[in-house]
């Protein structure tokens, strides 16, 4: 855990350094962001007790978003940018940071007791769906807040989801394939 702490911490200033210093449009939106979920994954940890690889893997994703909203490419940030084709960073990023919710998810409901499979499958996905649509919520509030947060359309928004269903079945899919932990006893801390 502390390893990911330390990780994260150091990325989170060093991306707010960066963003201050070339004046990127979303530092002040992406670094408190990441800041206040990486509590909540804290806080979640307490009781899912995450395995060390799901917690990094969860850091990585952090930094992904971090470096999506910061890092100025051409003229906007990195989730404008196309790595795929057409496919821009948005949408692979997407798919890729839901699908490691999803696994975290699947580990979570696992230790929390859903011992049947299929439906710790269907509440990790619809938790790891939720968390991606709670994401298009705060990028919504985020355009309403600031003038430039290149977060698209309604079109673009439906593809997000699209994108963050698909990487949350799959990251699940994955997960159990391979996650095998224990439930925790009822003298585990709340």
């Amino acid at each position: 855990m502390q390893r990911a702490i330390v990780v994260l911490a150091v990325s989170v200033v060093g991306f707010g350094i960066y963003g201050v210093a070339v004046d990127s449009p979303l530092v002040y939106y992406h670094v408190p962001i990441t800041v206040v979920l990486a509590f909540v994954v804290g806080w979640i940890h307490r009781t899912a007790q995450f395995a060390d690889s799901t917690l990094m893997a969860l850091v990585f994703a952090a930094i992904g978003n971090l470096a999506g909203g910061v890092l100025l490419v051409g003229d906007g940030t990195l989730y404008g940018a196309a790595v795929i084709g057409e496919i821009r960073y948005d949408k692979a990023f997407h798919a890729l940071a839901t699908g490691v919710a999803g696994w975290a998810s699947y580990e979570a409901v696992k230790r929390w007791g859903i011992r049947r499979t299929g439906a710790a499958m269907f509440v990790a996905i619809m938790m790891a769906g939720g968390a991606g649509a709670f994401v298009e919520i705060i990028e919504y509030v985020g355009s309403q807040i600031f003038d430039n947060t290149s977060v698209g359309d309604y079109g673009n928004n439906m593809l997000d989801l699209v994108a963050n269903t698909t990487g949350s079945i799959v990251g699940v899919a994955l997960a159990s394939r391979v996650v095998k932990v224990e439930a925790l006893s009822d003298s585990s801390p709340a």
